[in-house]
């Protein structure tokens, strides 16, 4: 029995390794349903063809068929390409007699495949009559169309157009231009003639071709372009070539559509269907040179649902093709499909080919109509003969090839299918020996999974050879053969054998079980949720006990994804670890104890709260003028959801992301956003969700990528046109005219171009127009324009689809400015109201003589002793006087005045002189006063900042709370003034100011309050300047800044050490400070005592010992500072001669300087200088200021 079977199992297993080789032969290669030839006498070579017939390597014999009749291959004319390797066949002298239908035979044991019919015909092609180069001239930017006759030919021949080298004939190219186009009748079209479609030394040549010609072409018209350069960069769109308002095609076969515009710029032609969508998946890529850049629409495989209106535009010009299908058969959806199935059932071959008529279907086997076999009521035809079925499959009747022919006046299809009918012993599609190891008190499912052809008997035995018995509630048999144990216990152990036979064999299959106690944990992950902050660790634990006989291992997941080690986890023997998580690691843990019987869960849930999960986003449905975007909730991480945020970029800014919309209702699984779009931009979107941690896009290690979404729209017309359209001439004879470009996000397609119009603002002059092909340009000159004359102005936006569809507004604008021909007549002073201010008068101006823009008039004046600096005051045009306020006193000056535009100004007026008489001084300057003791206050200032002429003297006043005034006056030299005849404690307003022969100037006034009635404060002072007989007392009444009541007056009493007789200083009143006694005796030491007086009231301060130098103190002190002196000296003649060094070098510089400029400051003493930034910084430089 073991024998028996180990016997089979070795033919089972041959008989799958050769499963793979099984089968009739299959066909991978033939030749078309139309092979052309001709017969060429001159070259034998060329007129040998091919009749290709390729099948793979089970392939044992081929055969051919002529007419339906046996074709002899035999070494004359017609011979084997790889006799007993292929089955093409070479016709080495192929003649007229060897047109037919051919068909090749494949066979081999199991059947034969067929090839289609092929149609051998005898065609011709004439030679083109030769003709020299012709030669057209045309001007740039036309449109131009070169026409080519075909010679005759069987079948017609296709027009093809080539580059050709005048300098080299055997250079020739495949023209592939976007402006230049081949219809379908062999016209070469150019929708706009380019300068270097005119090169010297290039030719344009037809050529035809034809099947019989296999690949080669013959050469025929030779055309020279001569291109006139042009200006005109404009040209209206217009037709040049289009398909046939209708179209007849075959199904299956190719569409080609095409649309040939001229015009420039190139329009560029958009496609649709208006009964439907484009069969994009088959559609020709538009941009590419086999579809003409877009000026033909190729739809490979034509479906019968192609038919219909197809819409080609072209800016404004629309043209409509009707195209109609003739169904000629086709599959509706596969080729029949070969099948394998056991003996004894039953087989169904589908023929599913469609078309109008209806096709008839006809059915072979191995090349041999199924009509012309013996009659086998085990075949059926089914839906017509679309299906044939086949009952109680045999394998030696049944197996082979079928061949499906569906057939109607259009044309046919024709398919091989092979029947494989499986015959062989059974053999188990799973282990057929296994070890069942399972759980108390659980099911077990032992299934018996066999293979068999024909189909096998099965059978369940125990260990011996007894067939089990089913016992309900305890086990079960299924149809399938499975048998199921229920409540397994130590008792169900053993062996259950699945015995299963057919007519060609027997095997058997061994299932052994084993039953073992459940596992179950004794600790299990706690608490059921944990929560974390972003960054923080924890850990959890897990421990369960299994079957004593089973090993027991732990596994960890989270959301069913198992974990490893990592730098976020850490997984040891009874515990899980936690590290530096992040709110991606939120999900369901899972301790997994597995053994091999059995696994345990375990479940909690971890909870990290950090920024939000990316949003899962859809794909966006992007049209035209709108692009949904559509996504669902994002993981909130523990921290709800604020708000969604949507942002994009385009292309024409990269990576600068921008906010369109905000979503702040969260409370939803779905989102959805309309978002407007714009012609050709490519828009790259995404969704960001925000909470109070951050934004879903922070940039965190390990951080999943989030989705990004793009859309691209196709080019259209501009929709808006240039803004900030201005006209102003630089020039005298020229307009400039300037607009903000349009942003590339509003370009709408490529090739921005600006058109410019515009026309003097005259009734007898027409508007002139002209391209500017920069995009990036904001402003033209157009030149030799006369002088500040009105224009009419627009810019309108043009790009490769065409102009905007907004028209432009009108703009005025202004041709260049002139100097003005005249200044005001008549300047003179009408009035000299005061000391700063005069009235200019003037007469007016013609406004026709100021050439520009009339902006008024600019008065110049200066400083007789300095008439190179000029102040100037602009007045507006409709004044003819001016009250100039900004004149000194005491000064003589000269102005004169100019006309001004907008860019220059006229030649001066003559100039008048006139002086400024002296006027009333201003305000005295920094007045300070000071309470000083109970009946003193000290006043100190500085001159006025604007004397405005001499300063006589000051007057000073002293107003008491009684309104009581006291005023004196001192002269100008003097600028201070103690008051000693105030009331104590009393408040005083003092007042000081200034006057010139002119007059009074302003007050400047002071509060300032007395002391009370006390003796002042004790005084202090000290001593400096020390020497033989003498030394000098400091007086310090304001203690370093603080004014307290010092008393008006000072004096000092002083004493020798060695005497008792007091002497008294002279004494000094505020605000002097220093008193210098003399006449003292060297060497001796004195005594020193300060007094401060307040009227009558005194204060003393302590006694200070000072002593007065001896003489050898001071020769020593004479010597070193004798020696410091010569040291400072030699100092200060090194310095002395570098200085000297440095001088004499900038003096010769400046002489050179002085010699460069000698001509110029000439003209600027005599102010025939330009004004203008170079004169500007010239003058600052040599003369410290700015004009």
């Amino acid at each position: 029995m073991r024998l028996v079977i180990a016997q089979f199992l070795l033919i089972t297993q041959v008989f799958a390794a050769q499963k793979n080789s099984i089968g009739p032969p299959k066909l991978l290669e033939q030749s078309g349903e139309e092979v052309w030839y001709h017969l060429d006498d001159e070259d034998l070579l060329k007129n040998r063809l091919t009749l290709r017939c390729e099948a793979d390597e089970n392939t044992d014999r081929y055969s051919w068929l002529k007419d339906g009749e046996p074709f002899v291959i035999d070494s004359e004319d017609v011979l084997w390409e790889k006799e007993s390797q292929s089955g093409s066949i070479v016709f080495t002298k192929p003649h007229a007699s060897h047109q037919g239908y051919y068909q090749c035979f494949a066979s081999n044991i199991f059947g034969t495949a067929l090839s289609n019919k092929m149609h051998l015909r005898l065609g011709s092609l004439e030679h083109f009559p030769k003709r020299d180069v012709k030669l057209l001239r045309v001007k740039e930017g036309e449109s131009l169309t070169l026409n080519c006759t075909p010679p005759r030919g069987t079948p017609d021949p296709k027009i093809v157009w080539l580059y050709r080298s005048l300098d080299d004939s055997s250079v020739i190219e495949t023209i592939r231009s976007r402006h230049i186009t081949v219809d379908n009748e062999g016209h070469l079209h150019f929708s706009s003639v380019e300068l270097s479609d005119g090169k010297a030394t290039l030719v344009y040549e037809c050529a035809a071709t034809s099947p019989v010609l296999r690949g080669e072409y013959r050469s025929g018209d030779r055309i020279q372009l001569d291109i006139e350069p042009s200006q005109d960069k404009s040209h209206p769109v217009k037709k040049m070539s289009v398909s046939p308002s209708e179209v007849t095609v075959r199904a299956g076969g190719q569409l080609k559509l095409q649309c040939i515009f001229g015009g420039r710029p190139l329009p560029t032609i958009f496609w649709s269907k208006i009964d439907g969508e484009l069969p994009k998946s088959r559609i020709k890529d538009l941009t590419s040179h086999e579809s003409d850049f877009g000026r033909s629409l190729i739809v490979e495989n034509v479906h019968p649902d192609d038919a219909g209106a197809y819409e080609c535009r072209g800016r404004h010009l629309v043209h409509t093709v009707n195209v109609r299908v003739m169904a000629a058969p086709f599959w509706e959806f596969d080729p029949p499909r070969d099948i394998s199935l056991p003996e004894e059932s039953t087989g169904e071959l589908e023929c599913l080919a469609g078309g109008q008529p209806t096709p008839i279907i006809t059915w072979s086997m191995n090349g041999k109509f199924l009509h012309e076999l013996a009659e086998d009521s085990r075949r059926v035809l089914l839906d017509h003969g679309r299906i044939l079925r086949v009952r109680n499959l045999n394998h030696d009747l049944d197996t082979g090839v079928y061949q499906c022919n569906a057939s109607n006046p259009l044309g046919y299809v024709f398919a091989n299918a092979f029947v494989h009918v499986r015959a062989h012993a059974p053999f188990f599609r799973m282990p057929a020996a296994r070890h069942w190891k399972v759980v108390l008190h659980s099911t077990v499912v032992l299934d018996c999974d066999v293979d068999a052809a024909p189909e096998a008997m099965v059978r369940w035995v125990d260990a011996d050879d007894r067939p089990l018995q089913v016992v309900e509630g305890k086990n079960k048999l299924f149809p399938n053969h499975t048998f199921m144990v229920y409540d397994v216990n130590s008792a169900d152990e053993g062996l259950y054998y699945c015995n299963v036979s057919n007519k060609y064999g027997i095997n058997r299959a061994t299932n052994r079980l084993q039953v073992f106690k459940p596992t179950y944990f004794v600790r299990i992950p706690t608490p059921k949720r944990l929560i974390l902050e972003a960054g923080e660790t924890a850990e959890v634990f897990c421990e369960a006990v299994a079957d004593p006989r089973l090993p027991i291992r732990y596994q960890w997941t989270i959301n069913g994804k198992v974990l490893t080690e990592s730098q976020y986890y850490e997984i040891l023997p009874d515990r899980l670890r936690f590290r530096s998580v992040r709110g991606r690691h939120s999900g369901i843990i899972d301790c997994a104890a597995i053994t091999d019987v059995d696994v345990k869960l375990a479940s909690m849930q971890l909870i990290v709260k950090d920024v939000p999960a990316h949003p899962v986003v859809e794909t966006a449905h992007c049209s035209e003028r709108k692009a949904t975007v559509k996504w669902v909730a994002a993981s909130d991480h523990g921290d709800s959801i604020k708000k969604y945020i949507v942002e994009m970029f385009t292309d024409f800014k990269k990576n600068e992301w921008e906010v369109i919309n905000e979503e702040v209702n969260v409370n939803k699984e779905t989102f959805e956003v309309d978002i407007t779009l714009t012609p050709w931009v490519n828009y790259t979107f995404r969704v960001v969700a925000v909470n109070s941690h951050g934004r879903s896009d922070m940039k965190i290690d390990g951080q999943p990528k989030e989705d990004w979404l793009t859309c691209q729209t196709r080019p259209s017309f501009p929709y808006t046109n240039p803004t900030g359209v201005k006209g102003e001439g630089t020039e005298p004879d020229n307009l400039v005219i300037s607009w903000k470009p349009l942003d590339r996000y509003y370009w709408n397609a490529p090739n921005m171009q600006y058109l410019v119009r515009y026309k003097l603002d005259e009734p007898i002059h027409g508007w002139t127009e002209f391209l500017v092909e920069d995009s990036l340009a904001n402003f033209t000159i157009i030149r030799d324009q006369p002088t500040f004359r009105k224009y009419l102005i627009q810019v309108q936006s043009v790009n490769s689809v065409g102009p905007s569809i907004v028209e432009p507004e009108i703009h005025h604008g202004w041709s260049g400015e002139d100097v003005p021909d005249e200044a005001p007549r008549d300047f003179h002073i009408d009035t000299q109201i005061n000391f700063t201010t005069i009235n200019f008068t003037w007469n007016p101006v013609d406004a026709n003589t100021v050439n520009g823009h009339f902006v008024g008039y600019e008065i110049e004046y200066w400083k007789a002793e300095n008439t190179i600096r000029k102040y100037s005051i602009k007045i507006p045009a409709n004044s003819t006087y001016k009250v100039i306020n900004s004149f000194h006193a005491v000064t003589n000056y000269s102005a004169h005045i100019r006309t001004r535009n907008k860019r220059l100004r006229s030649a001066p007026s003559d100039y008048v002189s006139f002086a400024m008489p002296e006027g009333p001084p201003g305000k005295v300057h920094n007045l300070r006063v000071y309470s000083v003791g109970s009946t003193a206050i000290l006043l100190q200032w500085d001159a006025p900042l604007q004397p405005n002429g001499r300063i006589r003297g000051y007057f000073i006043s002293f107003q008491n709370e009684k309104n009581e005034t006291e005023e004196t006056y001192v002269i100008h030299r003097q600028k201070h003034y103690l008051h000693e005849k105030s009331e104590p404690d009393t408040g005083y307003k003092v007042s000081v100011w200034a006057e010139t022969r002119a007059g009074e100037g302003p007050v400047t006034l002071r509060p300032v309050r007395t002391w009370p009635a006390r003796i002042p404060d004790a005084p202090i002072f000290r001593v400096k300047n020390i020497s033989l007989d003498s030394f000098v007392v400091e007086w310090q009444p304001n203690n370093h800044s603080v004014w307290k009541m010092p008393g008006a007056a000072f004096f000092v009493n002083y004493t020798a050490e060695s005497s008792k007789t007091w002497f008294q200083s002279e004494i000094i009143y505020l605000p002097y400070t220093e008193i210098t006694i003399r006449n003292l005796k060297e060497d001796q030491k004195y005594f020193m005592q300060g007094i401060a007086k307040d009227g009558p009231r005194r204060s003393e301060s302590v006694f200070l010992p000072i002593k007065t130098l001896n003489r050898d103190y001071a020769n020593r002190l004479k010597e070193d500072s004798l020696r410091s002196a010569a040291w400072f000296i030699a100092v200060l003649g090194v310095l002395g001669i570098g200085l000297f060094t440095i001088c004499l070098t900038f003096c010769c510089g400046n002489k050179n300087r002085q010699e460069k400029f000698a001509v110029r400051r000439k003209e600027i003493e005599i102010g025939h200088q330009q004004d203008n930034e170079e004169e500007k910084q010239f003058l600052e430089y040599q003369y410290g200021f700015k004009n």
